[in-house]
């Protein structure tokens, strides 16, 4: 019998957080991770007014590199 996938829904923090800790709890099936983005999750900024104004979007800060979603 095969391993079962795991479909999280979203693809931002929490969805990121949940795959990572599947992995680390031992899950060795197929984890997908679905969103709109086509990049891996990654902090979202807060929302300010500030941030709306700036000149620059803020860099993402990732959690975790690419090839640990791999």
């Amino acid at each position: 019998m095969s391993a079962p996938t795991h479909v999280i829904i979203g693809a931002g923090q929490a969805g990121g957080h949940a795959a990572i800790a599947m992995r680390e709890a031992g899950f060795q099936g197929r984890i997908l991770l679905l969103g709109e983005e086509t990049h891996r999750p990654y902090e979202r900024p807060p929302l300010s007014k500030e941030m709306l104004t700036a000149a620059e979007e803020p860099p993402a800060q990732w959690f975790h590199s690419e090839a640990r979603y791999a």
